[in-house]
């Protein structure tokens, strides 16, 4: 369980709407294994990470499991991962373990 330390703050959050169409509209998108990732340069100076992960992945549990394994493994390697917003739609599969989803995170960093 992750303590509050450890969380991962608000500004390396994609959260509204207007940010998830502009990046979807002007972003390199590339699919990785059972991920597509849009992946676009930000001015921030840091990396931002937003997720979609539709219903026919699974069952709510499955889905939030998943969530969270992608948001750890961005907290992990945020500060090895350039200036950009990654939006993660993730698509049916068998689930990854943290190291796994921390590995297509970062092939999809180099693009």
């Amino acid at each position: 369980m992750l303590s509050i330390g450890n969380s991962l703050p608000r500004a390396y959050r994609l959260t509204l709407k207007n940010d998830f169409t502009k990046i979807f509209s002007k972003s390199v998108r590339r699919t990785i294994g059972p991920l597509l990732f849009h992946v676009t340069a930000n001015t921030l100076g840091h990396p931002r990470l937003g997720l979609s992960v539709p219903k026919r992945v699974g069952n709510a549990v499955r889905r939030n499991r998943i969530k969270r394994r992608c948001r750890e493994a961005f907290r992990l390697s945020k500060d090895t991962l350039p200036n950009m917003d990654i939006i993660i739609t993730v698509r049916p599969h068998e689930e990854l373990t943290l190291a796994g989803y921390t590995e297509l995170l970062l092939k999809a960093a180099v693009i």
